[in-house]
């Protein structure tokens, strides 16, 4: 919308519309805007959940351009950029520009324009209201017009085949995709992308990454999903504190790197025994190939549309614990985790697949639906405890319990680990 500056110049005589919205903006201080979060993040909301729009800040109500303070710039994005993030649930990724648009005097003003798509979710503001573009107005939605909602958007779109509009083929790592899709002589390189769905082409025809393409060969995911990353922290003792806290990362890049750093965090962090008998013994205390396969699980079917929580890796002397945002399916329950086949991601595991580990020289997803049994199986036969999944609202939580230390006695206890390996 709005291809040139003069049409949004028209736009400015005309007034607000049902895609249209005009901001002033106030500062206090130094370093706040004054404006509501909750309101602005009302208006963004409303028109994600409708047909999309455009919000032009520096705007009064009239149409009359107020303009910016150059040095207030880069605050006025910051506070956008925090509400589309913090204060609309899911985030809303908008396109966010800075335009010169003249005042009444006929002077250039800076102003920003805020691209806001038609979503392909239900947005609501972190005050727990849902919004839709009525005429020049937000209204809240019905309990019927949300369910319909709902009903729509769910049916119509598979997340991870989506592309991302504010990303370009540019932010894909090209030595990653040729490695994956070798070039050919028949077909030219970006249609091979586009037929593995890596990229396709938005309503301009300019290459976009779909979200499973830019998760594993963009550099950069969570510049665009914005808790495409890992969280992982060790701690000393069982309980989490600051004071216990012995080593921490933000692990990002893409999805593949993100799942063999966070293995190599666990490896480097957990403790080993050992114990001499002809030769000497060393007993980890997790089985590295089952905390592998918890974290390509985690990597692979957590909910990408949940832009609040990332997958977070935490280990304590007597377990791991592995956070993984979003529900399970209707069908699959705790009960039937291990024995029931689901797939959030298609698109993303198909990817998975065919990617070989460097750090276990297999591929990142296997066989279909036996992940979980191989990490209950070489899990329990390592610690001698079965590892344990549960349901915190909105997060699924993996516990894997720490081997017991082999003492001489333990015999039994080390016929299991050995077996494992």
């Amino acid at each position: 919308m709005f291809d040139t500056v003069q049409e949004i110049i028209d736009q400015l005589k005309l007034g607000e519309d049902s895609f249209v919205e005009f901001k002033e903006v106030k500062f206090r201080g130094e370093d706040a805007v004054e404006l509501n979060p909750e309101s602005f993040a009302g208006e963004i909301c409303a028109f994600a959940n409708t047909a999309g729009g455009v919000m032009l800040v520096g705007i009064h109500d009239d149409g009359i351009v107020q303009g910016i303070p150059q040095e207030k710039l880069s605050l006025v994005e910051n506070y956008i950029s925090n509400v589309c993030r913090n204060n609309c649930r899911p985030p809303v990724l908008s396109l966010i520009k800075i335009l010169m648009l003249p005042d009444s005097n006929g002077v250039n003003q800076p102003v920003v324009k805020i691209d806001v798509p038609k979503s392909i979710f239900v947005h609501q503001t972190s005050g727990g209201r849902y919004f839709q573009r009525l005429g020049v107005t937000k209204v809240d939605l019905t309990p019927q017009e949300l369910a319909r909602l709902f009903q729509q958007r769910e049916q119509s779109f598979i997340f991870d085949e989506q592309i991302i509009r504010q990303a370009s083929f540019d932010h894909l790592n090209q030595k990653l995709l040729k490695s994956f899709a070798p070039e050919a002589r028949h077909l030219p390189w970006e249609k091979i992308l586009e037929n593995k769905r890596i990229v396709s082409r938005d309503e301009q025809n300019t290459l976009r990454p779909s979200v499973a393409g830019l998760l594993v060969f963009g550099d950069l995911p969570e510049q665009f999903l914005y808790s495409a990353y890992i969280e992982a922290a060790a701690y000393r003792g069982v309980e989490m504190t600051s004071a216990a806290l012995i080593d921490a990362q933000k692990i990002t890049g893409p999805l593949h790197q993100q799942i063999d750093d966070a293995v190599n965090f666990v490896e480097r962090n957990m403790k080993v025994a050992s114990i001499k008998t002809v030769g000497r013994q060393d007993f980890p205390q997790y089985d590295i190939l089952a905390v592998h396969e918890a974290v390509v699980n985690a990597a692979a079917h957590r909910d990408y549309s949940n832009g609040g929580d990332s997958i977070r890796v935490l280990l304590f002397d007597d377990r791991l614990e592995i956070y993984n945002p979003g529900r399970l399916p209707n069908t699959i329950t705790l009960e039937n985790l291990a024995d029931r086949q689901y797939t959030r991601n298609q698109l993303l595991v198909s990817f998975l697949s065919r990617l070989i580990s460097p750090y276990t020289g297999r591929h990142y997803i296997e066989a279909r639906g036996e992940g979980i049994r191989l990490i209950l199986e070489r899990s329990t036969a390592v610690s001698g405890k079965q590892p344990q999944y549960q349901l915190l609202g909105d997060e699924l939580l993996l516990m894997l319990w720490a081997a017991p230390p082999p003492f001489a006695d333990n015999t039994d206890q080390i016929k299991k680990q050995e077996s494992a390996t």
